[in-house]
């Protein structure tokens, strides 16, 4: 018998004191001796069953006092005996808790049995986890890991597959009905907390995410809340574990789940709900009203997410607990969450048409929180309720009433600063449209003459239904209006008795018994069949009871209007038929309304799409790829849905093409082969005509630019095979108006992808040139010249055509009739001559026959006055196109001899070569080379030769002189391969001059068939007001592509062309020439360089265009060092702040890049400053700042700020204007300091002191001082402290001086000036020349240190030295080229002596 109670401690070691009726461990085992004590144990259970554990207990006790002491095999033997125990006490206790009544003292001592087994189970448990964890960390820290920490885990006995015995042990007895044991029957909460205990343990740990352990631990759990009351303290204790470990967040919302069906606890998911609310709220409290932790709100987040997706059913009410968090700004996590759990609902339970009123109402109140939060003031909220509203969209879930609003809330959102916010927006949109409730095909115009069609028959019904008054009636009553007035006035006073024939007027007919009085002339009868039928409505003879006679009189003359004016209705059918139509009509009328409604949300639907596509566009060129991905993707799925108003967009992204972007490209080289290349139908040729009709409207929709990024769309598509010969075939078909209904756009379009689809596959044109000849020369003046671009794809099979071909008649003919007939002439002109230089083996010949016949035919056409046969009337329009055709045809002949002349000059010279090198090879070495070694000299000497050459002549005589300078006498008289390639390039020198030599004589020069016309365009040009705009464009185009063919014309012409551009009013012609200049420089930059500063003048020019142009030519020419920056770079400057906002943006490029060239930003500096702070130009100050802030941003070299700082600190001396001491210290107070930058600005001091009383220089200072110091190490803070004490001090002594001066002298105090004197100039000093490289790419680049002389044997000690000298001197030099240029403030020139080093 159990004489005692065992009461499960807090604390192990309150079982070591001694209590009244209690037990008490009254020996604890040494850990020697606990071996043996643990078979002792063994035996005792071997004989006495479970009830061996009152007498043993304090051995296992000692187990757990011992602890992680112990070594793995006493812990898991003494964990095996109570395991064996609670095992059979499951079996012991089943036959006892059967009985009804059960003894006292049996119950106490199982009861007693239970608890210290129980005790001793859970306690051996946290044993074994203290233990694993301790040897865990020993083993990181001794770094043991692999098989052997494995291996040691199984040796330890405490494996993932032992815990999951421990917990099925656990449930086992759990089973029981254990409650019997107490009384009354309620089991105390010390036991209950203790056996569940291990569970919440198993959730800490990663064991929980094994599926079996994750089970057993809930089943447990179950058990417990159903049978021990452990639902509040379960809870609780779930939350807080939540709350810590973020991995248990799926486990424990599975647990939930499975606690729900299979226990039946469908409230225990609200109940969780609930109790994280309470805990977020205690959270808050304790960070002091800052919100919960972003760990806690993000794990209670992720549950309450996923428990909603699992338990959608449970959890619509159970929202309403945490409802309130929404709105707290604190935690977007559980914002998140809880738009989430209301989305999930949505889309599962309120959804449909079934829902009751509460649930409508429950619907709205979600969908007018998910609406209010696209405007969350947290972009991830905004982003994932977007992303919410797309599912809810996709399912169907958004009702047709909202889809509006929400609609026009995403569009707003495509405005959104978040990157994240405008991808989740556009996808929205997207699939708002994919899902739309309206119409397959969203076309706006379509739609609106849809609606209105409808609209006009939903009319029609209406004036069925409800006629309105017959105009002829209306005019009747009009006529008899005065005689009803004046009868009702006379006897509707009059008393009035019942006749039959009114008594026998009934409802049905008074309207015709009415009408048939008024059209009699009875009044007064009509008057009474009214009064009557008022009878039977007392009602509304209430309605005139009140009412003045004169009232009362209008109101029925009103009655008799209203119904003599309505027509009457057709009496040849019966009533039955009549009332059967009206509600035929009636439920038409319906079904027409209905329609309307449709419709009209369709057009609302549509228009707001258009309204959007404008913000999509914009985001095609966003630098964001996320951006730039969703609108390619919502306009692939506008086309499908032919928003009119996409097409521009669907337009802009094939421009995308040409992204530096891989994805970009992809992205759209995809949703163009989904938009044109893909269709349903199967069939080949149906599928190819049906893909010719859709790229053939793309074409006809795009520009100049589009269709270039077209044709590299085509040409990867040809690489993929896409474009199959059925749809080439097609393509030729349309072309030829073959397939009915084909248009003249259609046609066009059709033919210019043929010539795309050419120019990547010539033999397209090849196969077809007879059908090009006939029918495409020969069309209107589009069909010619697309025909005529077809033909140049023929210059890619290399094969040249004699000029007495087919082809080359067919073109003159052509060509020559556009001349005389045509309206346009242009484009053809110049792609026929292109074509000619191209293919033709002798195309001079034939351009010489056409500007034979063109002046033939200027000849024919003068028409002689009558009067003076001596004077004549020129065709202006025919001088225009000879005049252009003089222009291209010189140019293209530079270019043939330019490219193709000189790389067949050059191709024949490497073949004389090779044949002379074979030669004197077979002589000189004879046998001795082997094949391998003659290999290998071949193909030295074939890529010295390549190398050596040029691709053009022009390109080869830049480099000439140098390759000829570096040829020299051998005293071997073998050639070797250098030797070899070095005569080759010899050779390819002597071809390039000779083509110039050409191009200078035989082109354009003195007694050539285009130079004759030289005095012609000159004339034109000068004489501006006697030709028209277009002649002297015209002449200002050819004259200037003379220029470029000779370099005499050129040198001649410059004067003149620099003339008409500054003095020309046409805005055309001067965008022409501006960009010729450029063209002009690249080709004889030495010409033009006297003339650049006319171009830098045009930089202030009124016109838009011209400036423009301006900016982008000179920014071109400098980026590209074919211009030197000079003082001019100034006026680009100006352009900064250029009130054209595309200008200014292109000159911020331009300076941009210009600062990564090396210094060249740093040396134009001093002419920047020195130009914009002049007081001759004027510059605004407001102007200058934001210049100035711009351009220093960019100077970011530490070295470089240093030595702007001094050199701006000595500007000081030489300026004279208060504003210049403004600039200069604003300038100041831009630079990022440094401590050698500060340093220089204390000892330059003496500079500006005498400048600091003025505001504007103290207040940039102050500014510099106050940047400097916001966030800067303590050694800068002491410099700028040094420097603001000296500031004050020059104010002290200022303030001294001044005092001084009002006591020695008042008069001078009087006759003292306002602002001190300037620092007196320096007279200038003559300067040695300095050599300076003839390679350094800028002028004001300092000489090449590298090439200076070093000794042979050098100490560590002198090279370090050395270097220090070095970077001293290129510092120095640095400070020097910044001191060179043109004098700030119009500083003297100096010069400074120098010494070479030796």
């Amino acid at each position: 018998m159990s004489h005692f109670e065992f009461s499960i401690p807090l604390q192990k070691d309150e079982l070591l004191e001694s209590h009244a009726g209690q037990y008490h461990v009254e020996d604890v085992v040494q850990p020697r001796l606990l071996l043996s004590k643990l078979q002792d144990a063994a035996r005792a259970y071997n004989s006495d069953g479970v009830d061996y554990i009152l007498e043993h207990f304090d051995t296992y006790f000692s187990i757990i006092v011992h602890g992680t002491k112990l070594e793995w095999n006493v812990i898991n033997k003494a964990f095996d005996h109570i395991v064996r125990t609670v095992k059979n006490l499951c079996g012991h206790l089943e036959l006892i808790l059967q009985e009804q009544v059960i003894d006292a003292d049996i119950r106490m001592k199982n009861l007693n049995i239970v608890k210290m087994t129980m005790y001793l189970f859970t306690q051996i448990m946290k044993t074994k986890d203290a233990k694993l964890a301790a040897d865990n960390s020993t083993k990181l820290t001794l770094g043991k890991k692999g098989k052997k920490a494995t291996d040691d885990d199984e040796f330890c006995g405490w494996t993932e597959a032992d815990k999951q015995a421990a917990l099925i042990c656990l449930h086992m007895l759990l089973q029981q009905p254990l409650s019997q044991l107490w009384d009354p029957p309620l089991a105390e909460d010390n036991f209950v907390s203790m056996v569940a205990d291990p569970c919440y343990k198993a959730l800490e740990e990663q064991t929980i995410k094994t599926k079996t352990v994750r089970e057993t631990v809930f089943q447990i759990l179950g058990v417990l809340i159903k049978k021990y009351n452990h639902g509040t303290s379960c809870l609780i204790k779930l939350v807080q574990v939540l709350q810590i470990v973020e991995h248990s967040v799926s486990p424990i919302c599975a647990g939930v789940v499975q606690l729900t069906k299979d226990f039946g606890l469908s409230t225990f998911g609200p109940q969780m709900v609930r109790e994280i609310t309470e805990a977020l709220a205690s959270t808050e409290e304790d960070t002091g009203g800052a919100g919960p932790e972003q760990g806690t709100a993000k794990n209670c987040g992720a549950f309450l997410l996923e428990l909603t997706k699992e338990l959608p059913k449970e959890m619509v009410n159970a929202i309403a607990t945490i409802q309130p968090y929404l709105e707290s700004d604190e935690s977007y996590t559980i914002r998140i969450s809880v738009l989430g759990m209301m989305c999930e609902v949505l889309s599962v339970e309120l959804t449909g048409e079934g829902l009751s009123d509460e649930q409508r109402i429950q619907r709205d109140d979600f969908l007018d929180d998910l609406y209010e939060h696209m405007h969350d003031l947290s972009a991830y909220v905004r982003h994932k309720v977007l992303q919410f509203w797309c599912r809810l969209q996709r399912e169907n879930c958004v009702p047709v009433t909202r889809q509006h609003v929400v609609l026009e809330r995403a569009i707003g959102r495509l405005k959104d600063k978040a990157a994240l916010v405008r991808k989740a927006a556009i996808q929205l949109l997207k699939i708002f449209l994919e899902c739309n409730p309206f119409s397959a095909q969203l076309k706006l115009q379509l739609l609106e003459e849809q609606l209105k069609n409808e609209q006009n028959i939903l009319e029609d019904l209406q004036k069925k239904l409800n006629p309105g008054p017959d105009p002829i009636l209306i005019q009747h009553w009009e006529k008899m209006e005065k005689d009803v007035l004046k009868t009702i006035n006379e006897k509707m006073d009059t008393l009035t008795q019942d006749e039959p024939e009114l008594s026998q007027a009934s409802i049905e007919n008074v309207y015709e018994a009415i009408r048939k009085k008024l059209r009699e002339k009875d009044f007064y009868k009509a008057y009474l069949i009214v009064k009557h039928a008022e009878r039977q409505y007392p009602d509304a003879k209430l309605l005139r009871c009140d009412m003045k006679k004169s009232d009362q009189v209008d109101y029925f003359v009103a009655l008799l209007r209203n119904v003599f004016i309505v027509p009457e209705k057709p009496q040849s059918i019966s009533l039955t038929q009549q009332c059967e139509n009206e509600i035929a009509l009636y439920k038409r009328l319906e079904e027409k309304e209905s329609i309307v409604a449709f419709l009209q949300e369709s057009v609302h639907f549509s228009k707001m799409i258009s309204e959007a596509v404008p913000l999509i566009n914009s985001l095609l060129m966003s630098k964001q790829a996320g951006d730039v991905s969703e609108a390619i993707d919502f306009f692939t799925t506008a086309h499908h849905f032919n928003i009119e108003s996409a097409k521009e967009g669907v337009s802009n992204m094939l421009l995308l093409v040409w992204s530096p972007d891989q994805d970009k490209r992809e992205a759209v080289e995809r949703a163009y082969r989904e938009m044109y290349l893909e269709s349903e139908v199967k069939a080949e040729r149906a599928r190819a005509f049906a893909v010719a009709r859709q790229l053939s409207a793309l074409a006809a929709a795009l520009d100049r630019g589009a269709a270039l990024a077209l044709q590299h769309l085509v040409d990867k598509w040809l690489a993929r095979a896409d474009i199959t010969p059925a749809l080439i075939q097609v393509f030729w078909e349309m072309f030829l108006k073959k397939i009915d209904g084909t248009t003249d756009m259609d046609s066009y379009a059709a033919l210019s992808f043929l010539v795309m689809i050419a120019k990547a596959k010539p033999s397209v044109a090849l196969a077809n040139i007879e059908v090009i000849q006939t029918h495409g020369l020969t069309g209107d003046y589009d069909t010619r010249r697309l025909s005529v671009e077809l033909l140049i794809s023929l210059s890619k099979k290399n094969t040249r055509y004699p000029a007495d071909h087919t082809i080359f008649t067919s073109l003159y003919d052509s060509l020559m009739e556009a001349f005389l007939k045509f309206d346009k002439f242009t484009a053809l002109a110049a792609n026929s001559i292109d074509f000619i230089y191209a293919v033709c083996d002798t195309p001079d010949v034939i351009c010489t026959k056409i500007l034979a016949e063109m002046y033939k035919c200027i000849e024919q056409s003068l028409v002689k006055d009558a009067d003076n046969e001596e004077e004549a009337s020129i065709p202006t329009e025919l001088l225009i196109r000879f005049i252009f055709m003089l222009g291209h045809i010189a140019l293209q002949q530079l270019i043939y001899l330019d490219i193709t002349v000189y790389s067949e000059l050059r191709r024949r010279n490497q073949v004389r070569e090779e044949r002379k090198v074979e030669e004197k090879r077979k002589k000189k070495m004879g046998a001795f080379a082997t094949p391998k070694r003659r290999g290998r000299i071949d193909d030295l000497r074939r890529q010295t030769l390549m190398n050596a050459s040029n691709a053009s002549a022009s390109s080869r005589g830049q480099r000439s002189a140098s390759v000829t300078s570096n040829k020299g006498p051998s005293a071997n008289t073998t050639m070797t391969e250098e030797e070899t390639g070095l005569e080759g390039a010899v050779a390819d020198d002597a071809d390039a001059e000779y083509v110039r030599s050409v191009c200078e004589r035989d082109i354009v020069g003195a007694g050539t068939a285009l130079a004759r016309y030289v005095p012609l365009l000159r004339w034109l040009l000068a004489n501006a007001a006697r030709c028209s705009p277009a002649l002297q464009a015209a002449a200002a185009l050819t004259f200037t592509r003379y220029m470029l063919v000779s370099s005499s014309v050129c040198e001649e012409g410059l004067q003149l062309m620099v003339t008409v551009l500054k003095r020309s009013k046409n805005v055309s012609l001067r965008t022409n020439l501006t960009i010729a200049f450029a063209d002009l420089t690249l080709r004889f930059p030495n010409l033009t360089q006297p003339w650049t500063h006319h171009i830098y003048h045009i930089l202030s020019d009124e016109e838009l265009e011209v400036r423009q142009c301006a900016v982008k030519m000179l920014s071109f020419l400098v980026l590209h060092e074919m211009v030197r920056v000079k003082g001019q770079i100034a006026d680009m400057a100006l352009c900064c702040a250029d009130k054209d906002p595309r200008i200014a943006s292109m000159t911020r490029l331009f300076f941009k890049q210009l600062s990564q060239k090396g210094n060249a930003l740093y040396n134009v500096m001093p002419d920047i400053i020195s130009r914009l702070s002049d007081p001759e130009l004027n510059v605004p100050e407001e102007q200058y700042r934001v210049i100035m802030k711009y351009i220093t941003s960019l100077i970011q070299k530490d070295r470089q700020m240093e030595a702007l700082v001094e050199k701006l600190c000595q500007r000081f001396k030489l300026s004279t204007d208060e504003r210049q001491w403004r600039d200069l210290a604003y300038c100041l107070s831009l630079f990022t300091y440094n401590e050698r930058s500060l340093r220089k600005l204390i000892e330059n001091l003496d500079c500006y002191k005498d400048k600091l009383y003025c505001s504007g220089v103290m207040e940039s200072f102050t500014t510099l001082m106050n940047n400097t110091s916001k966030m800067a190490r303590n050694e800068i803070k002491s410099l700028v402290n040094e420097l603001g004490d000296k500031i004050e001090e020059c104010f002290a002594v200022r303030e001294k001086d001044g005092e001084d001066g009002d006591d020695v002298n008042s008069e001078g105090t009087e006759a003292r000036q306002e602002h001190p004197r300037a620092t007196p100039r320096r007279r200038p000093t003559q300067r040695r020349n300095r050599q300076r490289s003839s390679s350094s790419p800028d002028e004001n680049e300092p000489p090449n240190k590298d090439a200076t002389p070093q000794t042979v044997r050098k100490s560590r000690r002198k090279v370090a030295q050395k270097n220090k000298t070095m970077n001293e001197s290129e510092e120095s030099d640095e400070d020097e080229d910044f001191q060179k240029k043109d004098e700030v403030f119009k500083k003297p020139s100096t010069r400074k002596v120098t010494r070479k080093r030796t």
